[in-house]
C-alpha cells in the first residue's frame, strides 16, 4: 500500500486528446446514423455547394449575423 507511480504530463495530455477525438468521432457517427441527422448533414452540404453560407472572423461578427 502507498505505492505511487509517476505519469508524465505529456502522456496524460495525449490520452485526453485522443479521448476528445474519439468523442468527436462518436458524435459524428451518431449524427450520421440518425435519419434526421443525416438529412441535416445533406442539407448543410447542399448549402455549402450552393454558396449559402457566410464566413465570419470573430465571435462579435457571428453574433451580428445570428441576432
Amino acid at each position: 500500500m502507498g505505492d505511487t507511480v509517476a505519469v508524465p504530463k505529456s502522456l496524460i495530455k495525449g490520452i485526453i486528446d485522443h479521448l476528445e477525438e474519439l468523442a468527436s468521432i462518436l458524435e459524428t457517427l451518431e449524427e450520421l446514423l440518425d435519419e434526421d441527422g443525416l438529412k441535416r448533414v445533406r442539407e448543410g452540404m447542399s448549402d455549402y455547394k450552393e454558396g449559402r453560407y457566410r464566413v465570419v472572423k470573430s465571435t462579435e461578427e457571428l453574433r451580428r449575423e445570428l441576432f
